[in-house]
């Protein structure tokens, strides 16, 4: 089980007879982690995560058990956050690695597979392919990504979707780092390959300027780099203070391609390529191995960090300049090695995934959790009026309840708020919850 425990922020009226307390929200019943691979891939990618149109997020690993890998499966999980069933994308290859996948907006799902169907110098399959679906995939001809400079068949990957609708993949090999627009067999990879080489590419595509952006961490001494590779190359740009295995990279809705990541076992950092970085908020005393980070909708931010014991989540607010309250759980049962989060939280909640090691056998692989955004209430009392606000991170929400209130339960109008006059005689406290569907309420409490 998952137990969240949210800190209670204090807001004093402007009054001398009485003080309001609002409490931040809280995170209401547990959630559960529920297993989805047999395996993982240290601190690398596990997954590949692209949600369809009708909501579901179809989960995408390569299995079923230890590598060498034969199989490509799709885990569907709900819209709710419900794991549902699997099917094979590829089955009965020599070999698979950790795939990635994107979604289109016609609503297709291109899932890139870096592998060989057979062990065989002239397999047309060795190579990066694409696999198109859902509702059946369909592998083209031959691998792409082979043209005189390499043959990535064991390659991590990333994938993004450029503004043309045409796909954008970063790879590492033993020697190089590639990118390459497209999935043309005859196409020439570019070489990216910094000095002392890079590892563990990531790439995002800027949803404004339409830049492809590649994070990657540097072989030599582990630090975390940007660098735009389309429509131009430009040169790398460190992420100050980041030592990272493996980054994180995501396209923020409205613009901006940004990074999170731990710092000194006790801060995270939030970094917007090109921008500065700034702090996140971490409950006090936390130990933080590992960092990501999802888009959600309206140019949210959904961040996640944490340790063997405890995973923690936070989201901004829509100009990234605010965060909701921190949602803290336990981490998956019997987690001995924490090595990376993923997730995927562009229609709301978000879905988050924790690749551990918990036996050394069958109970290893990353697991899922399905976590709500968190309102919070704010308080305040001029005179005989009582104002409740209703927020997101500080964006205010219109359309959600408040109960409590003197008078009966009341709706938030377009800036998030509610009013009341007291009266003579209403006097005492008034414990205020606020709901709205998609959130975890808040609590709080007006007092004299």
């Amino acid at each position: 089980m998952i137990h969240s425990f949210i800190s209670a922020a204090v807001l004093l009226a402007a009054t001398a007879t009485l003080a309001f307390l609002a409490a931040s929200a809280h995170a209401g019943p547990a959630g559960r982690w529920t297993q989805i691979t047999r395996a993982h891939n240290g601190a690398a990618s596990n997954l590949g995560l692209a949600r369809a149109k009708n909501g579901a997020l179809h989960v995408f690993w390569a299995g079923p058990a230890r590598a060498p890998f034969p199989t490509i499966t799709d885990t569907q999980v709900s819209a709710a956050g419900v794991v549902g069933g699997k099917s094979p994308v590829v089955s009965g290859w020599d070999s698979v690695h950790v795939p990635a996948a994107v979604a289109a907006p016609d609503g297709s799902i291109h899932v890139l597979i870096s592998g060989q169907k057979v062990n065989s110098n002239t397999d047309p399959l060795s190579g990066l392919n694409e696999a198109v679906g859902p509702g059946g995939w369909s592998l083209g001809a031959h691998a792409f990504g082979t043209y005189q400079i390499t043959v990535p068949s064991s390659a991590d990957i990333g994938v993004a979707m450029l503004k043309t609708g045409e796909l954008v993949s970063a790879w590492r090999t033993a020697t190089t780092m590639l990118v390459q627009a497209g999935v043309d067999p005859s196409a020439q990879p570019q070489n990216i390959t910094p000095p002392g080489l890079g590892t563990a590419p990531v790439i995002a595509v800027d949803q404004r300027s339409g830049d492809a952006i590649v994070a990657y961490s540097h072989v030599a001494d582990g630090i975390g780099f940007f660098r735009r590779v389309l429509p131009s190359l430009g040169a790398p740009q460190a992420m100050p203070q980041a030592k990272v295995q493996a980054p994180t990279i995501a396209a923020r809705a409205g613009g901006g391609v940004f990074s999170a990541y731990a710092v000194d076992g006790t801060s995270v950092r939030l970094l917007r390529f090109g921008g500065p970085a700034q702090a996140v908020p971490v409950p006090k005393g936390a130990q933080v191995l590992v960092a990501g980070l999802a888009a959600g909708p309206e140019g949210r931010l959904w961040i996640f960090y944490g340790n063997a014991q405890q995973t923690f989540v936070t989201r901004t607010s829509k100009a990234v300049s605010g965060f909701e309250p921190v949602q803290t759980f336990t981490s998956p049962p019997g987690t001995v090695q924490y090595f990376r989060l993923e997730g995927e939280g562009s229609a709301g909640p978000l879905d988050l995934f924790a690749d551990v090691t918990v036996d050394g056998a069958t109970k290893d692989g990353s697991y899922q959790t399905h976590v709500f955004p968190a309102l919070s209430l704010r308080v305040a009392k001029t005179g005989t009026r009582l104002t409740v606000r209703v927020v997101d991170a500080g964006d205010p929400v219109a359309g959600a309840r408040v109960t409590g209130l003197p008078g009966g339960a009341r709706t938030t109008d377009a800036t998030g708020s509610v009013a009341v006059t007291l009266t003579a005689g209403q006097k005492g406290g008034f414990a205020l919850t606020a709901a709205k569907a998609g959130y975890l309420p808040a609590k709080g409490r007006a007092s004299s």
